[in-house]
């Protein structure tokens, strides 16, 4: 994992032994990869399999940002099938430079989520989702196995993790409590409710805290009860789907 914010930097032509994904998040950065070139700028996305010569310079203002993953092709091979879909030990994307929000929102987080450790949940949905994402709608050969709609098996993870709302799963841990593949369940999951797994256990967590605040317990104990890891992370998400945070929701009711 990387998070750099640089001034004036030029990385000369070279190459990494590992798949290089990045997001920019500020600034122009010109990058060469291959016999292609393109000024990259916020929010979009650089995939560099392993031993291609690659180059960047800074352009614009001279300030730029990126986050970045790299990734030991044996590992990505290894994890693809974990993860329930074909096996293949490179991106081979079609273009190495991706305009693709919700690509460039998933690989952020893996990153974000690593950097301050929060939620494993998150981090590992995030993961298969950037994966999956990579391989479907950029991948010089998409070969992923086509979703299904499975609705007895999405009722019953929604109500695993209703009713165990301090449940510390993965995406992987809970595909395995149901016998399912990450990649199936993910895809299950994402078209019967609409959202993600992750999505749905803070929906319930935060569905569960309102009534308790609107009685006045203390806000740190109602995110005790609720599932969140600290204070912060309630007000974190809670504030997210309310658009308030708990205690100015509290205070409306007191």
């Amino acid at each position: 994992m990387l998070k750099g914010q640089f001034v004036g930097h030029r990385y000369p032509p070279h190459t990494h032994d590992t798949h290089c994904l990045a997001v920019i998040t500020g600034g122009t950065l010109a990058v060469e990869v291959g016999q292609e070139r393109r000024l990259c700028r916020r929010g979009d996305v650089i995939v560099i399999d392993a031993d291609v010569v690659h180059s960047g310079v800074a352009a614009g203002d001279g300030h730029w940002k990126m986050r970045v993953e790299h990734v030991q092709p044996a590992s990505l091979a290894a994890y693809c099938e974990r993860l329930g879909v074909p096996r293949r030990e490179r991106f081979d994307v079609a273009s190495p430079f991706i305009t693709d929000p919700e690509l460039s929102r998933h690989l952020y987080g893996v990153n974000w989520c690593s950097e301050v450790d929060d939620d494993p949940f998150k981090r590992s949905e995030v993961l298969a989702c950037a994966v999956v994402g990579l391989h479907a709608r950029h991948a010089r050969a998409a070969c992923l196995p086509g979703a299904r709609r499975e609705p007895a098996l999405v009722r019953a993870i929604k109500s695993r993790l209703r009713d165990d709302l301090h449940a510390r799963v993965t995406l992987s841990t809970l595909a395995g409590e149901f016998g399912v593949t990450p990649f199936v369940l993910l895809r299950a999951f994402e078209r019967e409710a609409g959202m993600s797994p992750h999505a749905f256990q803070q929906q319930e967590r935060v569905r569960h805290a309102l009534p308790m605040l609107r009685t006045g317990r203390p806000i740190a104990e109602v995110g005790a009860r609720t599932g969140f890891a600290d204070q912060s992370h309630f007000t974190r998400v809670f504030k997210k789907q309310t658009g308030v945070t708990p205690k100015v929701y509290q205070a409306a009711f007191s």
